[in-house]
């Protein structure tokens, strides 16, 4: 779109651009100001320029709106758009689309030879193998481990009486040394061989006597065990084992003779061929399960003890070292397990890589790959794929501007044609708010969506138009026009008669040929205040003073800048708006805007 024309008449240039508008009182009291500073300024030029001729600029009251327009223009592209990549340099083993083609989401756009996939898989999986055995070992291992480590708490495994105490704490033993004996006392036992000609007669749970002849006492007993060994006596019987079981009543020790007998139902007594000597119910010898130091003993010798009592406890710092290296080395091991399979799943995801489908509905643009070659290098672009539904183009917001632009602002978009343009209605779907400078002008990109259902090409320039600011119309008087007065906020009307509605200010504040037209205000610009009453359009009023030299020279306005009178502008007579606004495009296409919507010409 070409930048706007900047079109000449005898009105007030409307500003470019807005940036925001100014509250009425804080217009009020600027004007106040303004007064005061050109009030100083007229008691100056009473003493020291009392040679020169006062001009009252004037400008004319118009009727229009607030609102700026932004345009500018910008080339289409896809809202959606997808370019697929070639996987590898294997063969393309089949294209099923051409360029123009339309096609819908899962639609086959071609396909490539993944047999390299099944060689990489079966790599993972010769790996992930190989790591699985590795974890079982270090599993066994730290099973094994641990075993030991728990073994060096040296535990009572019956109730019983320790004897023969061997080790103190802080003794280092090897594996196998004894450290005490562990005895159960409470009951004792008497293995006796009897001929084979009882065997059908003994049984397990029989009663049986045992005489000690050391104690000159006969104890009551129980046939707790049968053995059908094979003994044979010096006059030849064959004889079997039988082991009685009697309560200690405290005074048997290992290695008494006892004299045994069994008793049948009937009350006979059957006597053994071999007698035997007392033996303690239970014994075991504790030994160190391994070599380390003593770090506690538990026990002295001839005390009583539970099953699962603490005893003795090794040091293991050996082994809690070789616990922590075992743990570490399975951790890494799942680790590295978990990431083969990983590496799996993600060579079976990439077989859609090779078994290409459409992702959306669309418009197949381009197709780079044939049936039968094979690429030149993977990542080559075999197809590109448009959803024509909706185009997006990109407009660069001056700084000024940008605070007007909000998320979901509406856009008037023209697409010029050859006999007639095409209307599009977009929407602001993104701003940045970090600024990019060119050339000394800082602007901000912002993205519009155009919903055109495919009657939009990607790559067509288009125009935007947005409008921003108030898009009401009313009566407009320049803000410079603004006289804050003793009557209130006024204007000074320039009129042959008086108007109905003038008041009267001291003398020498209204100009001659004006007189001071008391007005309500609305909203404004930078430039511009909306009057809801008080005056119509097409009232010229005072704007300020122009001094011009006695003797030629320079002019000086009132306010104290220099400023030569043509610089103004001829501002009598026209109405603002309802014109573009010059000053060069902006980076991307955005040409400043105007009066939105403008006042009537």
């Amino acid at each position: 779109m070409e930048c706007a024309e900047i079109m000449t008449q005898e009105t007030p240039q409307i500003p470019q651009k807005t940036r925001r508008k100014l509250p009425i009182k804080r217009i009020v009291a600027l004007v106040v100001a303004a007064a005061v500073v050109v009030g100083g300024a007229f008691g100056i030029k009473i003493l020291f320029f009392q040679g020169e001729t006062r001009i009252a600029l004037t400008e004319t009251t118009t009727y229009g709106s607030l609102s700026t327009v932004i345009e500018g223009t910008g080339t289409t592209m896809p809202a959606d758009s997808v370019t697929y990549t070639t996987a590898s340099t294997t063969e393309i083993t089949g294209v099923y689309v051409s360029a123009g083609d339309t096609v819908a989401a899962g639609d086959l756009l071609y396909t490539q030879d993944d047999s390299e996939l099944d060689e990489e898989i079966e790599g993972y999986q010769d790996e992930l193998t190989e790591l699985q055995n590795t974890l079982s070992d270090a599993g066994d291992q730290l099973s094994e481990l641990n075993q030991r480590l728990a073994d060096l708490t040296v535990t009572a495994s019956f109730y019983g009486r320790i004897t023969d105490v061997t080790a103190r704490a802080g003794d280092s033993v090897g594996s196998g040394t004894k450290l005490a004996t562990l005895v159960d006392d409470s009951k004792m036992t008497l293995t006796q061989y009897f001929s084979y000609a009882y065997e059908d007669q003994v049984y397990v749970g029989m009663k049986a006597g045992v005489s000690i002849a050391s104690l000159m006492t006969t104890l009551n007993g129980t046939v707790t065990e049968i053995k059908k060994v094979d003994r044979v006596t010096a006059e030849g019987t064959r004889c079997f084992a039988v082991t009685v079981t009697v309560d200690n009543p405290g005074a048997l020790t290992e290695g008494m003779t006892g004299a045994g007998y069994l008793l049948t139902g009937s009350g006979e007594k059957l006597y053994p061929a071999v007698e035997g000597t007392l033996e303690y119910y239970a014994s075991e010898d504790i030994t160190a399960p391994e070599s380390g130091k003593l770090t506690a003993v538990n026990v002295d010798d001839y005390e009583t003890v539970t099953a699962g009592a603490t005893l003795f406890v090794i040091d293991g710092s050996d082994l809690e070292d070789q616990v922590e290296t075992t743990q570490r080395s399975i951790t890494q091991t799942q680790e590295k397990i978990t990431q083969t399979q990983e590496k799996i799943s993600e060579a079976e995801e990439k077989r859609a890589d090779y078994q290409v489908t459409a992702e959306m509905d669309g418009k197949i643009i381009m197709v780079g790959v044939q049936e039968g070659e094979s690429p030149r290098q993977a990542g080559q672009t075999a197809v590109t794929l448009y959803n024509l539904d909706a185009m997006t183009i990109t407009a660069n917001i001056d700084e000024l501007d940008i605070d007007n632009i909000t998320m979901g602002m509406e856009v008037d978009i023209t697409q010029s044609g050859a006999e007639s343009d095409t209307h599009y209605t977009g929407t602001v779907t993104a701003i940045s708010y970090e600024a990019t400078n060119t050339n000394g002008v800082a602007y901000f990109p912002i993205t519009i969506t155009i919903p055109s259902e495919g009657a939009l090409s990607a790559g067509v320039n288009v125009s935007y138009t947005i409008t921003v600011g108030d898009e009401s119309e009313g009566v407009l008087a320049p803000i410079a026009a603004l006289q804050s007065t003793t009557e209130g906020t006024c204007l000074f009307v320039k009129a042959d008669t008086k108007p109905d509605n003038a008041v009267d200010l001291e003398e020498g504040v209204v100009p001659d040929g004006f007189y001071a037209v008391p007005v309500e205000t609305g909203v404004s610009n930078s430039q511009y205040v909306r009057i809801l009453s008080g005056v119509e359009e097409g009232v010229e009023v005072f704007t300020r003073y122009q001094q011009a030299a006695p003797s030629g020279g320079d002019t000086t306005s009132q306010n104290g800048e220099e400023q030569g009178f043509e610089g103004m502008g001829d501002f009598s007579g026209g109405r603002p708006g309802g014109m573009e606004q010059g000053g060069g495009m902006m980076p991307g296409g955005n040409m400043g805007g105007g009066m939105g919507g403008g006042p009537r010409g």
